[in-house]
């Protein structure tokens, strides 16, 4: 796997102070209500149950999470679409970015205008994807022992990764379950994200400092679910 940005543990960081206002919930709330038209049984949906998993480390209601998994039959929830945009940074970093919306036209309009305004350009569907690989990623804290990533190696994980920041595992996304539940310790944070083969390495403070706010101002827009970077620095 390429080298990170520190993107990843800011924006999980991030997520749990926004969870404290709800903000979190409603976007885990539009995540779960789409997981679940395929099939409402979390047993017999792993999409819907890594969302319910999601939802439950930030300490979402479980009455709440019923209602969006109850969602999936309401006609606003039937009009909600799921939607991709990429965009090159600062230093020419690649970002993709995965929102949840009821109003398409109006979301991309949005997103645009946001990127531009900071200094970002979209690129075409799906050229920017070359410079990723979509995978399933558990974070653990930094103190997790050897033999516990030594598990997730033997349960199939492709990769595993120790820094001063923690322990990163990468899996197949159909396997992302079984290893977290092999781990058995409780993750940071996890998910299927595109994890970048190639780093895009941005060299200056200044742009460094406007990459972030991109980011930032992107994740924090009501429909983005998640923004991913191949940027290092």
């Amino acid at each position: 796997m390429s080298g990170h940005s520190k993107w990843s543990q800011i924006k999980h960081k991030k997520a749990l102070v926004d969870a404290k206002k709800g903000r979190v919930f409603s976007k885990l709330g539009r995540a779960i209500a789409v997981a679940a038209r395929d099939n409402p049984d979390p047993n017999k949906n792993l999409r819907l149950k890594g969302e319910i998993d999601r939802a439950r480390a930030v300490n979402m209601p479980n009455d709440t999470i019923e209602r969006a998994i109850k969602r999936f039959t309401d006609k606003a929830s039937a009009q909600l679409a799921e939607v991709q945009l990429e965009y090159i940074g600062p230093g020419s970093a690649s970002i993709i970015v995965l929102a949840i919306t009821d109003n398409t036209n109006r979301t991309i309009s949005e997103l645009k205008l946001l990127a531009a305004k900071l200094g970002a350009r979209p690129t075409g569907q799906g050229a920017l994807l070359w410079r990723f690989k979509r995978l399933g990623v558990i974070r653990l804290p930094a103190n997790t022992p050897e033999a516990i990533q030594l598990k997730a190696i033997d349960a199939g994980a492709e990769d595993v990764r120790a820094d001063a920041d923690g322990v990163t595992i990468y899996t197949a996304p159909e396997l992302l379950d079984q290893i977290r539940s092999r781990v058995e310790v409780p993750a940071e944070s996890f998910g299927v994200e595109f994890v970048p083969t190639i780093s895009t390495q941005i060299h200056t403070p200044e742009e460094q400092e406007q990459l972030q706010r991109i980011l930032e101002a992107l994740d924090d827009h009501d429909d983005v679910q998640d923004v991913f970077t191949d940027a290092d620095y």
